[in-house]
C-alpha cells in the first residue's frame, strides 16, 4: 500500500502484522505487510479514500479500483457516466 505520510503514521502505534514495514518515500510512505484476504481488509483500505493506493497485489488493485471507479459513477450527472 502506498498511504501519504500523514496517514502512514497511525501505523506505527498499531502496525497491520508483525512483519509490516514503513519505508518513506517524498510525501508517501510504502507499506508492506502480510495480512489475511477478507473483506474486512477491503472495507480498511476504502475507508481511507484518497489517501491509500493499493501497489500489490494486483487482484486486490484491481478490484479497489474497479469499486472506485463504480464510486465516483455514481457522482457524475447520468449522461457523462462512462463504463467501468
Amino acid at each position: 500500500l502506498r498511504f501519504d505520510a500523514v496517514t502512514a503514521e497511525h501505523l506505527v502505534d498499531t502496525p497491520l502484522s508483525t512483519d509490516q514495514h514503513l519505508q518513506r518515500e517524498g510525501e508517501s510512505t510504502i507499506v508492506t505487510a502480510t495480512v489475511s484476504d477478507t473483506a474486512q481488509l477491503r472495507w480498511w483500505i476504502l475507508g481511507f479514500g484518497d489517501r491509500v493506493e493499493v501497489l500489490a497485489p494486483e487482484a486486490l488493485r484491481q478490484e479497489i479500483a474497479q469499486t472506485c471507479c463504480k464510486m465516483a459513477q455514481q457522482y457524475q450527472p447520468r449522461e457523462e457516466v462512462t463504463p467501468c
